[in-house]
C-alpha cells in the first residue's frame, strides 16, 4: 500500500540511491507529521536519529554522542565539546553501507547556535560529504532569508510538508457519511494523531465535549502547547491567531480589532509565518514582493477551530460549562466555520482533478479579490479561456442566483479571456 506521503518518500528514495553523500531538508509547522514521514520513509534503513531540544549546548553535544556510540556499537569515553569536535567524531567512524542521519528539529539547536547553519556547511564540506551518508535535517522554523543559506544550495531536495488531504479523514474514519467527515474536517484537520482520538461511533459534538471541553480533556491545551514550543510572549501570538480564526484576515483588521498598530504586529506576524503557523495568501495575479493584499490564514484546521471557539471560552470550560459552549459551537459552525474549509477541500479537487471540471490544462488556480468587497474563491486559466468558480458549502436552493452573482463579480476582473463559470455545492 502506498503511503500518505508517498511523492516525498520517493523523492528520498532516488536520492539515497546515488552513489554519493547528500543532504536534504524537511521543512513543516509542528505536528504536520515530519517525524512520521522519516519513520516510514527509514523502515529499511539504517538512521540514526539525533534529535535537538531545549538545553544548553554541552548536555545537547553529550546526548548526540552517546546516541552515536550507542548506534555504532562503540565504547569510547573521550569528551567532546563542540558541534565541530562531533562531526569530526562522527565522519572519522567507518562505515560498511550507507545510513540516514537525521538531524531533527534544527529550530532546537539554531537557539543554542543562531549559527548553526552556516557553521553546518563548513561541517559538511570538512567532515561528512566523504562519508557514505544521506543527511535529513528537519524543522518547523522556515525563515525567509533561509534559501540563502549555502547548506540550502547543497540540498538534493527541500522538502515543505502541506497537511494531508481532506480524503485521509474518509480512509481513517470510514464509517462517516460526506457531511459527517467535513465536520471532522474543519474541527480536527488531517492529523492522524488527532483523528485517532475521534471514536465514530458517537456525535460529532459529543467528541467536541470529550476532546476539547474539560480541562483534562486530549486537546483542550493542545493549541497553545504547540505555541509555547517555539514562541515566548504567547499573549500577543495567541491574541493574533484568534483574531485571524473568527476573520479578521488582514494586518489592518487584525490590528483594529486587537487596538494596536499595524506596524507594532509585522514581526509576530512574520514569526507565525516563519513558523507555518500562518500563512501569507495573494489575489491570482499579484506580484508576491510588491502586493499590499496579503490575507492571513491558519493553515491548520484544528489550530483555527481551537483558537475560534476553544480560546475564548476557557473560562467556561474551567467551569464545567461545556453544554454551553456546545450550543455556542453550533450556533454557526456549519453556516460559517465549514464555508471556509469547504474552500480548502474544493481547491484540493480542482488541483487534483481539474481535467472534470475544466476543457483545458490550466496555467493556474487561485483565489482573487480586490480592493474594495469583491471576492472570488477561485480562478483557473490558460492562454485562452479563464474559469470563475465560487464554492457554497450549504443547500444552495438559489443556484441561479449564485451563478448571476459571480457573473457580476467576475466583470471586476480585467481580462480579454473567454469566461467560464462553475459552483462549487458541498450539499
Amino acid at each position: 500500500m502506498n503511503s500518505y506521503r508517498q511523492n516525498e518518500i520517493n523523492l528520498l528514495n532516488n536520492d539515497f540511491d546515488k552513489p554519493n553523500s547528500s543532504i536534504n531538508f524537511i521543512f513543516g509547522r509542528r505536528r504536520i507529521g515530519k517525524t512520521f514521514l522519516i519513520n516510514e520513509y527509514t523502515q529499511n534503513k539504517q538512521v540514526l536519529y539525533l534529535s535537538a531540544f531545549e538545553t544548553i549546548s554541552f548536555l545537547l553535544i553529550k546526548i548526540f554522542k552517546k546516541s552515536i556510540d550507542k548506534f555504532f556499537d562503540i565504547e569510547n569515553f573521550d569528551e567532546i565539546n563542540s558541534f565541530e569536535e562531533m562531526m569530526f567524531y562522527l565522519s572519522q567512524i567507518k562505515l560498511n553501507e550507507k545510513i540516514v542521519i537525521v538531524f531533527e528539529n534544527i529550530q532546537e539547536l539554531i537557539k543554542i547556535d543562531k549559527d548553526f547553519l552556516i557553521n553546518l556547511n563548513n561541517y559538511w564540506i570538512k567532515y561528512l560529504k566523504n562519508m557514505n551518508i544521506q543527511c535529513i535535517i528537519t524543522s518547523s522554523f522556515l525563515a525567509n532569508n533561509f534559501d540563502k543559506l549555502q547548506i540550502l544550495k547543497k540540498a538534493e531536495n527541500i522538502i515543505k510538508l502541506k497537511s494531508l488531504e481532506f480524503n485521509i479523514i474518509k480512509e481513517t474514519l470510514p464509517n462517516l457519511n460526506y457531511e459527517s467527515a467535513m465536520l471532522v474536517y474543519s474541527a480536527f484537520g488531517t492529523n492522524f494523531k488527532y483523528l485517532s482520538f475521534y471514536d465514530d461511533k458517537k456525535d460529532f459534538y459529543e467528541n467536541i465535549k470529550d476532546l476539547f471541553l474539560t480541562y483534562d480533556s486530549l486537546l483542550y491545551k493542545e493549541s497553545m502547547n504547540i505555541l509555547k514550543n517555539d514562541l515566548n510572549d504567547c499573549l500577543t501570538y495567541s491574541s493574533i491567531l484568534y483574531a485571524i480564526s473568527i476573520g479578521n484576515n488582514k494586518i489592518g483588521k487584525i490590528a483594529r480589532f486587537l487596538n494596536l498598530k499595524s506596524s507594532y504586529l509585522t514581526r509576530y506576524i512574520q514569526k507565525l509565518v516563519d513558523l507555518m503557523i500562518i500563512d501569507k495568501i495573494l489575489p491570482i495575479n499579484e506580484n508576491h514582493s510588491k502586493s499590499k493584499f496579503g490575507r492571513y490564514e491558519i493553515n491548520d484546521n484544528l489550530l483555527k477551530f481551537w483558537f475560534c471557539y476553544i480560546y475564548p471560552n476557557s473560562s467556561e470550560i474551567n467551569s464545567n460549562k461545556s453544554d454551553e459552549i456546545i450550543k455556542y459551537i453550533k450556533k454557526d459552525f456549519e453556516d460559517k466555520f465549514i464555508e471556509s474549509t469547504y474552500k480548502k477541500h474544493a481547491i484540493e479537487i480542482l488541483n487534483n482533478n481539474w481535467d472534470k471540471f475544466l476543457d483545458y490544462s490550466p496555467k493556474k488556480i487561485g483565489s482573487w479579490w480586490n480592493n474594495k468587497d469583491i471576492e472570488i474563491d477561485f480562478i483557473a486559466y490558460d492562454l485562452k479561456t479563464i474559469t470563475f468558480i465560487d464554492c457554497k458549502w450549504g443547500n444552495n436552493k438559489n443556484i441561479e442566483n449564485d451563478y448571476k452573482q459571480l457573473e457580476e463579480k467576475a466583470k471586476k476582473f480585467n481580462t480579454q479571456l473567454e469566461k467560464k463559470y462553475i459552483i462549487f455545492t458541498g450539499k
